[in-house]
């Protein structure tokens, strides 16, 4: 592996660390759409919910999965806030929307950020916020 002078690769190995340490899944989209980076719990995401690399993995386009979906309302909200942060429209975008399995009832809270010092790239995570939106649905006694 060879080695550019300047870059400390120590810290861009601890950042790394740090992403990968999150619980969010997080991606980064270049200006066309395309996944360039995933951390470990993208990838574990992807792995436990048999998305496959053309979908989920880097070198997928995200924009493309988003517009394959545009009939549902999230899908079409994701790719109009995504488009807005990587034009600079917007100066990020979030979004709360259900991801619901086969076995069980998920929700989730999408942001969209620039990509700091890299122009028209973004950062885009999905944080499970399940238990939040459960904790606000009121019991139903039993009868």
């Amino acid at each position: 592996m060879s080695y550019q002078r300047g870059i400390d690769y120590s810290e861009l190995t601890f950042r790394l660390a740090v992403v990968d340490s999150l619980s969010a899944n997080i991606a980064v989209l270049d200006s066309a759409g395309r996944i360039l980076a995933v951390n470990s719990s993208w990838k574990i995401f992807a792995d436990e919910n048999q998305l496959n690399d053309t979908k989920a993995g880097v070198g997928a386009n995200y924009l493309d999965v988003c517009r394959s979906a545009s009939l549902d309302p999230n899908a079409r909200a994701a790719l109009e806030g995504i488009l807005g942060v990587i034009s600079a429209k917007l100066t990020s975008f979030y979004h709360k929307y259900p991801c619901h399995s086969p076995s069980e009832s998920r929700w989730f809270a999408l942001r969209a950020s620039p990509l700091v010092d890299y122009p028209n790239f973004v950062v885009v995570s999905h944080e499970n916020i399940t238990g939040q939106v459960l904790s606000r649905i009121p019991v139903q006694p039993s009868r």
